[in-house]
């Protein structure tokens, strides 16, 4: 994929996100994810960029973050919610739309497909082993710039709380200043919290704390100490029983990254 080409699928992502929010009797959530998807362009390249990525692989980077959330478009205007479990799999409808609307139909085969398989990877649970490094690079390099932006969102919102972003941020969660231990117990373990485990808000706020230990580049972990996201959302929280010593290995684990981050 070359400059041009890229141009033409920025193009195509507006025309098509636009057509959902114009017609919209309520469009701010399709906006909140056009402009999330086009914060998520600027991430994937600055981590590039300090991964020393090539020109080439840079426009690659941002054309799977173009596309990674296509899904969620559809998945709005269909179901009205952007809960997966209530509705369908974005990065599954993620995928029917780049077929359906042949967002990639320009492409050689092999690079089409390594976008495919990075849009489908980017929210799941884990990410297969089995795929061949370059892909694997690709899902975990949108995997990490996705999740900072989702930060900045939730961080803002929990800072400055917005009446008309309490369905869309919390996803409807009761805040009742409690917090599940099976949450708590995720996070002591240094794995990321489940979403079967979110009955409340503050699960909610733990699983996106607990996103530390799912990022793939020290240059992730720089850019997340930089924006002190962590400690944002911390301030947004009771001082439970365990949550403290749950914060603990979170912050023993993002202190590992150190001496990795010194000079990025």
């Amino acid at each position: 994929m070359n400059t041009a080409q890229l141009n033409g699928l920025k193009k195509h992502f507006n025309d098509y996100s636009m057509a959902f929010i114009e017609k919209a009797d309520n469009p701010d959530p399709f906006i909140l994810k056009k402009e999330h998807t086009l914060r998520v362009c600027e991430e994937i390249v600055i981590i590039g960029r300090q991964l020393l990525l090539p020109e080439d692989d840079l426009i690659l980077a941002e054309a799977i973050a173009l596309l990674h959330d296509i899904g969620r478009f559809v998945q709005l205007e269909k179901y009205n919610t952007f809960v997966d479990q209530f509705s369908e799999n974005h990065a599954e409808l993620g995928l029917a739309v780049i077929n359906d609307q042949g967002f990639l139909d320009f492409c050689e085969k092999n690079e089409a497909c390594l976008i495919k398989e990075a849009v489908r990877f980017h929210n799941a649970a884990d990410i297969p082993s089995d795929r061949d490094n370059r892909t694997l690079f690709f899902m975990r390099l949108i995997r990490d710039a996705d999740k900072l932006d989702i930060w900045r969102v939730v961080t803002e919102h929990y800072e400055r709380p917005a009446s008309d972003s309490e369905k869309i941020i919390n996803l409807g969660l009761e805040d009742d200043g409690k917090i599940s231990h099976e949450a708590v117990e995720a996070v002591c373990q240094e794995t990321f919290v489940k979403t079967f485990m979110i009955k409340r808000l503050n699960d909610l706020k733990l699983l996106q704390i607990s996103w530390v230990f799912d990022l793939n580049f020290p240059q992730s972990v720089s850019r997340l100490k930089q924006k002190g996201y962590i400690d944002k959302i911390i301030s947004t929280m009771p001082m439970l029983p365990g949550l403290e010593k749950a914060l603990v290995h979170v912050r023993e684990y993002m202190a590992g990254y150190d001496d990795l981050c010194t000079g990025l």
